[in-house]
């Protein structure tokens, strides 16, 4: 009999299975983290624990080679190595005098389970620096892959808070949230989709009115065949009715219905991130593994959204955001109408929609307790076809845009009639609607790596 204990997240290592390595004997960690092996063999014997923290951590967990007799009985204490432990022992000093935290964990191919050779964790957080000016600062740290498929990432600032994404080639899984908290040691397995499982519908670029080529072509359409079933509720778990669950990267939505049920299909496979916006809730972020050889389940659960005022205006300098996706291009040749900096966050609105009442060309109409975005251009239909980040909006319901976006998330705006229209936001549509493109403040702190 005996105890297994989780070091690194100091708590049992419950449903650990102990193994006798010299026979097939096997017992399993109650939620105390208790264990009993019954029938051992006299002789010298050592148990071996299996879970997936320790295959995460790339390392074996043995007891000592003990003797055992046929009357015996033996309490042993088997643990992980505590998480100071695990940084001195992965981590080279040259890394920890940078940092003493440490994010690791295991990348596997979503629907082999096999190691994701060739692919990258890149992790992105936001640095304060108050030299001069308050500003905020990307940092971008990258590692490969091993053999193994295990990951490690050392000298990380402590309480970190970030992003990690995994890359392999032109396959990317979703960003997934990184909190550290008070832990040294992070750990965050994932799964990327194998080449040629993801299919993409590329939009070819089109010359600009002036005849000179698109430089920044919309991101293609990604599809695939992995299923996410779910449930949203509230913190009673009550459902939620009409919350809007978005797969990041991927233009897939759906409303949850009366139960707060929804399905996602045609999905790629890996980790991915689903986001639930409903308003009067909290922007909900899950980080989702998905194989297109079973559907996933997911529940969410949402919070009151609760409005913070900041104590310190951060200035960060996005620039090169705005280069990188041609805003400042396009801002100079005058075609539109843009917003950026300031003239964005300084607003003091409850919906995203009043933030475009000062543009030309549209207009903002209210019905019941929705407001919809029209284009004045066309009084008979008024169409206003909407991009986000680069993807082009999916409505699922008239006025859901307010539903998803609050006026503080926009970074940088720009507004154009349908003869001004840049090629890269024509999308399918490329008749006579206005175009509404809007570039969130996540997107551009986002560095690329």
């Amino acid at each position: 009999m005996g105890f297994v204990f989780d070091s690194v997240r100091l708590r049992p290592l419950v449903g650990a299975r102990i193994r006798l390595d010299s026979s097939r004997l096997v017992a399993v960690a109650d939620g105390d983290g208790r264990f009993r092996l019954e029938g051992i063999p006299p002789g010298p014997h050592q148990l071996r624990v299996e879970h997936p923290l320790v295959d995460t951590l790339g390392a074996a967990l043995r007891s000592p080679v003990t003797m055992f007799n046929a009357s015996d009985i033996k309490v042993l204490e088997l643990s992980t190595p505590s998480q100071e432990s695990l940084v001195g022992a992965l981590c080279a000093a040259a890394w920890r005098a940078r940092g003493p935290a440490m994010l690791t964990g295991r990348i596997r191919e979503a629907d082999s389970g096999a190691p994701a050779t060739g692919a990258k964790v890149s992790l992105v957080w936001y640095e304060i620096s108050a030299v001069g000016t308050i500003r905020k600062s990307t940092r971008v740290r990258e590692s490969p892959v091993g053999p193994d498929g295990i990951y490690r990432i050392c000298g990380l600032p402590a309480e970190l808070e970030g992003k990690a994404q995994v890359i392999r080639g032109g396959v990317t899984s979703g960003d997934v949230p990184i909190v550290f908290g008070q832990d040294l040691v992070a750990l965050r397995s994932m799964s990327v989709a194998a080449a040629g499982t993801i299919v993409t519908e590329a939009i070819a670029p089109q010359p600009d009115s002036t005849g000179k080529p698109a430089e920044a072509p919309p991101p293609p359409k990604v599809f695939g065949t992995a299923r996410l079933t779910g449930r949203v509720v509230n913190k009673a778990n009550q459902p939620i009715t009409a919350a809007r669950v978005q797969l990041e990267g991927a233009n897939r939505a759906a409303l949850t219905r009366d139960n707060g049920e929804f399905v996602l299909d045609s999905l790629p496979a890996g980790t991915q991130t689903v986001s639930v916006r409903k308003l009067g809730f909290a922007l909900t972020e899950v980080a989702v593994d998905l194989s297109s050889r079973d559907a996933s389940r997911v529940t969410i659960a949402m919070d009151d959204f609760v409005p913070v005022l900041e104590t310190v205006r951060v200035s960060a300098s996005r620039t090169r955001a705005l280069d990188d996706i041609g805003f400042t291009r396009r801002k100079r040749s005058s075609s539109g109408w843009y917003m950026d900096g300031e003239e964005v966050t300084n607003r003091t609105l409850s919906r995203f929609s009043d933030v475009l009442r000062s543009a030309p060309g549209i207009r903002i109409q209210r019905q019941g307790d929705r407001q919809f975005i029209t284009s004045s251009r066309d009084p008979v239909n008024g169409c206003v076809n909407i991009w986000i980040d680069g993807a082009q909006w999916q409505q699922l319901e008239p006025g859901d845009l307010d539903d998803y976006l609050r006026p503080g998330e926009a970074g940088a705006i720009e507004v154009y009639s349908p003869t001004t229209t840049p090629a890269e936001f024509l999308g399918v549509a490329r008749g006579s609607c206005s175009t509404v493109v809007v570039w969130t403040s996540r997107r551009l702190d986002r560095k690329k790596p």
